[in-house]
């Protein structure tokens, strides 16, 4: 399976909806295709573009997929970022209408394979304690891309999110130490935190095909 998470940026007056219809059209007919969702990101994200596109192939699409990606009407910018699962789970494989979250983790370059293990093993646990995650994979970003891993999540709304995910004490007080700078362990130099609002769960169909 080939799985990508774009961030993409929409020319003035764009309409999300019309571009998801011009998307379709671009890739749908490619081999291999399997899945496409854009959702236009909601107030409040942080390093984040306009819209969260997520594209699945049943292999490695090429340099095709970059041809029809190229000069879309309605998208000003495209940035894309190819992923490998290193783990997740699923508590609600029939989520429908609720919140996608896409978080782009970059790692320090200093960082020892030993933090980056705790890192990973940690962000894993989250799902363990914070019961609105409801769905959640962790993958690593793999090619031409500047960002380390992408840790996505789907929750039913959107206050599961901005209140118990973000408030909990497993999140503040034991993984925000990787990514506060100000504690030794600090690990993560930058994030892009998008969310947006999904029809149907993207993680069911991943990660079957990943089991």
């Amino acid at each position: 399976m080939w799985a990508e998470s774009v961030q993409l940026d929409l020319v003035p007056g764009a309409n999300p909806s019309d571009l998801d219809a011009v998307l379709r059209e671009r890739v749908g007919d490619l081999p291999g295709f399997r899945h496409l969702a854009l959702g236009a990101n909601l107030p409040g994200c942080w390093g984040a573009s306009d819209c969260t596109l997520d594209l699945i192939f049943e292999q490695n699409p090429g340099d095709v997929l970059a041809e029809r990606l190229a000069h879309v009407p309605g998208a000003a910018r495209l940035e894309r970022h190819a992923y490998r699962r290193i783990g997740g789970g699923l508590r609600d494989p029939q989520l429908t209408g609720g919140i996608w979250r896409t978080l782009l983790l970059h790692v320090r370059a200093d960082a020892t394979p030993d933090q980056r293990e705790a890192l990973v093993r940690e962000t894993l646990l989250m799902p363990a304690y914070i019961r609105g995650i409801r769905n959640w994979q962790l993958s690593e970003v793999i090619g031409d891309s500047r960002w380390s891993y992408v840790w996505q999540q789907e929750f039913a709304e959107l206050g599961d999110l901005q209140g118990e995910y973000l408030a909990h004490p497993y999140h503040w007080g034991w993984v925000d130490r990787w990514f506060d700078p100000e504690f030794p362990e600090w690990l993560v130099d930058s994030i892009s935190h998008a969310y947006c609002p999904f029809d149907s769960s993207l993680l069911s169909l991943t990660q079957r095909s990943a089991s």
